[in-house]
């Protein structure tokens, strides 16, 4: 029996996907985060180990065909080459086994079964927009850190309410109950308490980027400054799918978008718009298949 491996990697969990010659799921098991922007090397390859402890105690002769790990932290041609080679201390490849690994955006691309040609826009707690043509090329466009901003996500629109709150408290813009919610959520009562809060949390990414529910729910009640938040954002996200899209010269695009804050009741809707209004032609799908499962099927056609 022929067996294939994806590896869905990132830096809260891992989950591996064995699938046989007909595409079916012989094993499906999770473990801990395996970014190598989060974990050491050993830890990665323990977290791969883990997920397909089970397999290995029910299959201990099975040797894989191929694999493709998708992996936060993976960067550079050289990151990937460096899990490809850790990975062969595992059990079950050999000498002839392919192996590739990349940034775990490929899985997100790879989800919408767009294997070929397409555009994945991860719109989570960060931000990325990756693409790839029929001759192979690949293209990104932001992913490049909270440091930078990742214009348009989760932690964005928790960023901009922050800057709003104390605008509006001592202002500069508006005050609306958006402005009021904001400020009781982050512990808020004058406006120097502003400078203590920044001060615990302006490394939290998450802290901050768990605000931005607030700005999807003010932007459902219709207010101005959450409103104008998010036509922002979703400009910076379709600035980004365009770059994509203008590099690689699709003909036909198609889009999977990817990540919880891509689906917000309202965020949505704005987004669409927004990549419509600009690429009239391109085709907006959801992900068809879980990422790990996505990438053991692209194991398949590495062969």
């Amino acid at each position: 029996m022929a067996y294939y491996v994806g590896i869905d990697g990132g830096g809260t969990k891992t989950k591996v996907v064995v699938i046989d010659e007909h595409e079916n799921v012989v094993h499906e098991g999770m473990s801990g985060p395996s970014s190598t922007d989060t974990v050491s090397p050993d830890e990665t390859l323990g977290s791969f180990f883990h997920a397909l402890k089970p397999f290995y105690e029910r299959y201990p002769k099975a040797t894989f065909q191929s694999i493709f790990i998708g992996l936060g932290g993976i960067v550079s041609e050289e990151d990937g080459h460096e899990v490809e080679h850790l990975i062969k201390r595992l059990k079950g490849i050999n000498e002839k086994t392919i192996i590739r690994a990349r940034n775990d955006m490929e899985n997100a691309l790879y989800s919408g079964l767009l294997f070929e040609e397409g555009i994945a826009l991860i719109c989570g707690t960060g931000m990325v927009a990756f693409g790839k043509n029929k001759l192979g090329e690949t293209h990104k466009a932001g992913g490049w850190g909270f440091k930078e901003g990742d214009l348009g996500s989760s932690y964005d629109l928790g960023m901009r309410a922050l800057r709003h709150v104390i605008k509006a408290f001592d202002g500069r813009e508006e005050r609306t109950s958006f402005s009021d919610e904001v400020a009781r959520t982050i512990g808020m009562k004058t406006t120097s308490d502003f400078v203590k809060i920044m001060h615990k949390n302006y490394l939290e990414r998450t802290w901050i980027a768990s605000l931005a529910p607030l700005v999807t729910k003010h932007l459902l009640l219709k207010d101005p400054i959450a409103k104008h938040i998010v036509w922002d954002a979703t400009q910076e996200l379709t600035n980004a799918v365009e770059a994509v899209q203008k590099k690689l010269n699709l003909n036909t695009p198609q889009l999977v978008i990817v990540g919880s804050l891509g689906y917000a009741e309202g965020y949505h809707e704005v987004l669409v718009e927004a990549l419509l209004n600009r690429i009239p032609d391109l085709v907006i799908i959801k992900p068809q298949v879980d990422p790990a499962y996505a990438a053991a099927c692209m194991a398949k056609r590495l062969i």
